[in-house]
């Protein structure tokens, strides 16, 4: 009821003003008949300027809603690196020794995103710490279901297709975490690790790209300690 009764308040004000300037346009320049004429003309097109400034604050109101929910993201998938990512990513690139020899440019992100894109990810499973691996994904499976069961994270796909692969990781880990592990079991696993590793590498590069653009200091520190630069 208050809104409604500013919103009258606020259109009589207008409406007075409106025939308050053609009253002083029809005094001081006369020719009653033209001044109707082009009034009611420019009356003919507030349809369309109504459409017009619709259409540009829809646009706006867009625009500003998906950068809100962008940054949501970015603070949810920080989170992420701060809980278990970056652990995770340290635990298998130890078992990757070929990328540690590459000599990537972070300072060109396309380039990196597309040498990653072709790279294999194979690691050697023997090499990693299952045991560290197996405590960080099952101690942390209440982020990880608290991060999944967001609606926002379906709007970021690579991070949810890291998600994904990291619950089923957890999954396989938790299957079998009180039996010794086969041949057959490590050659499993290693599949679920790399899956969850290609994911990883790419996320941890667009996560570094936005902490580079807002979060300058933190983008240095993370750098220091960037487990895919080269020895």
């Amino acid at each position: 009821m208050k809104n409604l009764k500013h919103y009258l308040f606020v259109s009589i004000i207008l409406i007075i003003l409106s025939f308050g300037m053609f009253f002083i346009h029809y005094e001081i320049f006369g020719q009653l008949e033209n001044t109707i004429y082009y009034s009611v003309m420019n009356i003919c097109f507030i349809p369309i300027n109504i459409l017009a400034v619709t259409v540009l604050f829809d646009k706006l109101a867009e625009r500003r809603s998906y950068n809100e929910r962008l940054s949501k993201l970015n603070m949810l998938v920080g989170l992420f690196f701060s809980d278990i990512g970056y652990k995770l990513l340290k635990i298998i690139v130890a078992g990757d020794e070929s990328i540690k020899k590459e000599k990537l440019d972070f300072n060109d992100w396309k380039s990196c995103g597309d040498w990653l894109r072709e790279y294999d990810h194979d690691i050697d499973f023997q090499k990693i710490d299952y045991q560290q691996l197996k405590e960080l994904v099952v101690q942390n499976r209440d982020v990880l279901a608290n991060l999944i069961s967001n609606e926002n994270i379906l709007e970021h796909e690579t991070f949810a297709d890291l998600l994904i692969a990291l619950v089923h990781l957890r999954d396989e880990i938790v299957l079998v975490r009180y039996k010794e592990l086969t041949k057959e079991d490590c050659a499993h696993l290693k599949g679920d690790v790399v899956r969850v590793y290609k994911a990883l590498t790419f996320q941890w590069i667009s996560y570094l790209q936005h902490l580079k653009e807002f979060y300058p200091y933190q983008y240095s520190s993370y750098m220091k300690l960037n487990p895919l630069k080269q020895e």
